[in-house]
């Protein structure tokens, strides 16, 4: 039995005014073994098998950022196709998404653009599994392409590997036994930003806890709930909550709905859980704080949300608040300063207008003098490491009482292995600031207390603030007074033929 593995796994933030022009990309053999997101389950899953032959193609991967360039994608696509089509018969394909792709130029939903050239490379009679994030979306030309599904249930996300596991063992339930996927999406019309929704905290963890119940149920294969890419305006965003059953297509229904409700009903409940203020009150705090290491998330510009990471404004305020002791500011993009650090060389004093390549062009802007401590041409990683773009050139800076580092593109900083690439020791220093929301796993094990920083940008979490022109009205919490129960206008399933076929 050979079954394919491929995919492109890319959430795009399209208020970002920095679009995407690159990928990383693992092909064939090189992708095995490497850990890599939700392959790593997949691999698990099929090495229990004594007559399963994994046939890696490719998996693209990228930094969220502002949407990938129409280029880009269509050439990473393209190649995805002709690996398929090249790798000879195929039994199976596992596709590893996001759910939240978008492309330049694109008006269709890019996921289910790649889903549809997958499908035509290797037939219709092959059955495809389908992973995803759950900040992404189902939308029904996804579920036209699909036989199975499985989407991750933990956020922070923890559980990658046995969602690509789940999605494996689906894919063979369907190769041995002939049985075909009921699926059935209810789209449920809520803006809902990852940070409030993070399963250690009420709603979200009762409601994702609850799904091994649903799993449970005589018939079901899973049942999943995807909140969605709130930021972005487009008419398939939403939350999408899935029934996927082995019995019919009424008990997939019947699922996906009473999810939706449950969902529905704890709308008002859904809020910021972590301890959360705004830029100068947090800050005032941090200053009060014991506890260290203090970590502080500039939410605004969340490079692993897509931000474009340009904003100096907690970095300006910081060096306004001398009480502040011992501080790292990671991560901001700054290309022009990078190629400045680097040409004057380590041990070297700069002057550095900060703010100077601040999009959008009107952030403060404030000059500062710096020492270069470190820097370099590339910031590679040892083995796989979650949102780090290889390659990018950087410097590590001294600014009073601050240590900055500055990239010539964004960087998501999520481990404490980015730290150590650069020099910096993860827990002793007092505080330190990250661009991003809620904290990623690795971070949030070694923080002593975290605070999360209500800045401006292009990821702000309160969304009533954002223009919305193209996303299906009414939405909550845009419209905060809305009615709503389900609706066929809600619903997607899968095609009679196909479940039947």
């Amino acid at each position: 039995m050979r079954i394919a593995v491929t995919g492109i796994s890319y959430e795009a933030l399209l208020r970002s005014t920095v679009p995407t022009t690159t990928m990383e990309v693992q092909r064939g053999e090189e992708m095995i073994g490497l850990g890599l997101w939700m392959i790593r389950g997949i691999e698990e899953r099929f090495a229990e098998e004594t007559d399963v032959e994994l046939v890696p193609i490719l998996w693209g991967t990228a930094l969220p950022g502002g949407g990938f360039t129409r280029e880009i994608y269509e050439q990473i696509r393209d190649e995805a196709v002709a690996g398929l089509k090249a790798a000879g018969p195929l039994d199976g394909v596992v596709v590893v998404n996001h759910g939240a792709m978008e492309v330049r130029g694109m008006d269709a939903n890019p996921d289910t653009d790649f889903l549809d050239h997958v499908a035509a490379a290797v037939g219709k009679d092959v059955p495809i599994a389908l992973s995803l994030d759950l900040h992404g979306q189902v939308t029904q030309g996804m579920i036209d392409r699909i036989s199975a599904l499985s989407v991750l249930r933990t956020a922070p996300h923890r559980d990658d590997q046995s969602t690509g596991y789940r999605a494996a063992d689906q894919l063979l339930h369907i190769l041995r036994t002939g049985t075909k996927q009921h699926i059935a999406r209810v789209s449920v019309p809520m803006l809902l930003p990852g940070e409030f929704c993070v399963t250690t905290a009420s709603p979200a963890r009762e409601i994702y806890g609850s799904l091994p119940e649903y799993d449970a149920v005589e018939g079901m294969a899973e049942a999943n709930l995807l909140v969605g890419f709130a930021w972005n305006d487009k008419p398939w965003i939403s939350a999408s909550c899935i029934g996927q059953s082995w019995q019919s297509p009424e008990q997939a229904l019947e699922m996906a709905t009473k999810l939706a409700r449950r969902v529905w009903s704890e709308r008002g409940n859904f809020t910021l859980s972590m301890e959360h203020a705004e830029v100068a009150e947090g800050l005032d705090l941090a200053a009060t704080v014991t506890e260290a290491p203090l970590f502080l998330s500039d939410s605004g510009d969340n490079t692993t949300a897509g931000a474009a990471g340009y904003s100096t404004g907690v970095l300006q305020a910081i060096l306004d608040r001398p009480g502040l002791k011992d501080v790292v500011v990671a991560g901001i993009t700054a290309p022009e300063t990078v190629e400045a650090c680097l040409a004057a060389g380590i041990g070297a004093t700069v002057e550095i207008e900060l703010g100077a390549e601040h999009q959008p062009a009107d952030g403060r802007t404030r000059k500062v003098t710096a020492t270069v401590e470190a820097g370099g041409r590339e910031l590679k990683p040892s083995g796989f490491q979650p949102y780090l773009r290889r390659g990018g050139a950087w410097a590590r800076v001294r600014i009073g009482h601050v240590l900055a580092t500055f990239h010539d593109a964004s960087i998501g900083i999520t481990t404490p292995a980015h730290y150590e690439m650069m020099g910096i020791h993860p827990t002793e220093h007092a505080v330190y600031v990250v661009k991003l929301g809620y904290l990623h796993p690795q971070l949030e094990d070694i923080a002593a207390r975290f605070i999360l920083l209500l800045s401006d940008g292009a990821s702000n979490l309160d969304v009533t603030r954002l223009d919305y022109t193209q996303l299906n009205r009414p939405a909550y919490p845009l419209d905060r007074g809305m009615e709503w129960d389900v609706s066929p206008a809600d619903i997607a399933t899968t095609p009679a033929e196909k479940a039947t076929a």
